[in-house]
């Protein structure tokens, strides 16, 4: 029978010692970090903000959220997309709500976020949205007739 190395038999013992409550436990609070890691950069905070609230440096944090969103999707890209849809829809909350309230430079922002979102849910990965049609300029105003040019003929009235 091999014999086991003393890393291994020094593994094995120390999870025999902590009971399952202790790594349910831990377990949870790990899973609840990294939703709040995720929140927090899809609420737009920096790397080195979460790193100081959550008392890591800023490289631990870099790796943390690497793999926070590496659960989260498992194409980089498509992580990225993810955060900014989060972020754009978030701020088109906000901009919708102030627009209903009566706020008219609201409705830019929500035109701007609405293309910005249409960037994302395209057809495909840097599918490019087909052009947008644009309104004809109007044509320019003639200028009116001189009143000495009018007719006199032109400005009869008709009664009955």
């Amino acid at each position: 029978m091999a014999e086991q190395s003393p890393i291994s038999n020094a593994a094995g013992k120390r999870r025999l010692t902590r009971s399952r409550k202790a790594r349910v436990l831990a377990r949870t609070v790990k899973v609840r970090r990294s939703e709040r890691i995720f929140n927090q950069l899809t609420a737009g905070m920096s790397i080195s903000h979460i790193a100081m609230q959550e008392g890591v440096s800023i490289r631990r944090m870099r790796e943390i959220a690497q793999d926070v969103l590496a659960a989260h999707k498992s194409d980089p890209a498509e992580g990225f997309a993810q955060l900014q849809i989060a972020r754009l829809s978030d701020a088109m909350m906000v901009a919708h709500t102030a627009m209903m309230d009566g706020k008219l430079e609201a409705v830019d922002r929500v035109v701007k976020l609405v293309h910005e979102l249409e960037r994302y849910h395209g057809s495909g990965a840097g599918a490019k949205a087909p052009p947008v049609a644009r309104l004809a300029a109007p044509e320019p105003m003639r200028a009116l007739p001189a009143p000495e040019s009018v007719k006199a003929a032109d400005n009869c009235r008709v009664t009955n």
